[in-house]
C-alpha cells in the first residue's frame, strides 16, 4: 500500500502532561487502513457528457476528503480559508490531488510536519464556505477569537464526529519523531482514527486543529490542538467566515 513517508507516530508523548502507569501515550492519530479507506471512498461525479462535474462543490470543514496520489488516505477537513482549506500535514505532500466527497478538487500547496498543517488550494469550482459539519447539519464559522483555559470546547472530524469537552491548558510542549512541538493546547475532548485536522470551535469561532492524543471517544480520552491564529498569522492567510 501506498503511504505517506513518516515516522511512527506512537512515541509521541506530552512533557506537560505525561500519561499515568497504563495508560497509552499520546500519539498522532493513524489515519484509516487501505480497506476501510476504500470501502468509505466516494466516486468522482460526473456530468451529463461524462466527464467530472464540481461546479457547485462546497468546501465545508469537518467534510471528508481522499488524497487521491496516495490511495488509502482519508482525513477531514480542518477549516476553510479564502485559498482552500487547512488539514493535518499526515493527509498529504506538495503537489498531491485533493478531492472532496461531492467532486471538488484541489492541490496541497504545502505541508508542514512540525505544525502539524497543510494547505490545500482548491480548483475553480470548489467554495471555501464559513459552514461547519454538527451532527446532521452545520453551524457557521463566526471568527477566530481565542477561548480562555475553562471553556467549553467542541470538535469535528469525518471519524468520530461531533465531540465536545474542556480547554485544560494552553502553552503545551510535546516531544514527536520530528522533534518538540510547543504552543499546542490540551482539551478532554476525545478523537479517533478518521478525526486528524478536525477543527475545535467555541461560541461560533474556530480555536484550532487536532494535533493528537489519548483515549478514544468509548473510554474517554486527552486531545491537543493547534492553535488556529499563529497558524493563519504565519502563512498570511484568512479564515471565511460568515
Amino acid at each position: 500500500m501506498p503511504h505517506i513517508p513518516r515516522p511512527s507516530w506512537a512515541a509521541l508523548r506530552s512533557s506537560a502532561a505525561r500519561p499515568a502507569p497504563g495508560r497509552p501515550a499520546l500519539r498522532r492519530l493513524a489515519l484509516l487502513g487501505a480497506a476501510l479507506a476504500a470501502a468509505l471512498a466516494f466516486a468522482q461525479p460526473a456530468a451529463a457528457d461524462g466527464t467530472a462535474d464540481a461546479a457547485d462543490a462546497q468546501i465545508i470543514a469537518g467534510d471528508p476528503f481522499v488524497n487521491d496520489d496516495r490511495p488509502g488516505t482519508r482525513c477531514a477537513i480542518g477549516v476553510a480559508v479564502t485559498a482552500g482549506f487547512l488539514a493535518d500535514a499526515a493527509c498529504g505532500e506538495a503537489g498531491d490531488r485533493i478531492r472532496g466527497a461531492d467532486g471538488g478538487s484541489g492541490r496541497v500547496a504545502w505541508s508542514s510536519r512540525t505544525e502539524g498543517v497543510m494547505l490545500v488550494t482548491a480548483d475553480p469550482g470548489w467554495t471555501p464556505t464559513p459552514l461547519l459539519r454538527r451532527g446532521g447539519g452545520t453551524t457557521v464559522v463566526l471568527g477566530t477569537d481565542e477561548a480562555p483555559v475553562g471553556s467549553a470546547v467542541c470538535r469535528t472530524g469525518s471519524g468520530t464526529g461531533w465531540q465536545c469537552g474542556t480547554i485544560q491548558a494552553k502553552n503545551q510542549s510535546v516531544a514527536t519523531p520530528d522533534g518538540i512541538v510547543t504552543g499546542l493546547t490540551r482539551t478532554d475532548v476525545c478523537a479517533e482514527p478518521g478525526d486528524r485536522g478536525g477543527v475545535y470551535y467555541t461560541a461560533g469561532h474556530v480555536q484550532g486543529l487536532l494535533y493528537g492524543g489519548s483515549g478514544n471517544c468509548s473510554s474517554g480520552g486527552t486531545t491537543f490542538f493547534q492553535p488556529i491564529v499563529p497558524i493563519l498569522n504565519r502563512h498570511g492567510l484568512t479564515v471565511v467566515t460568515g
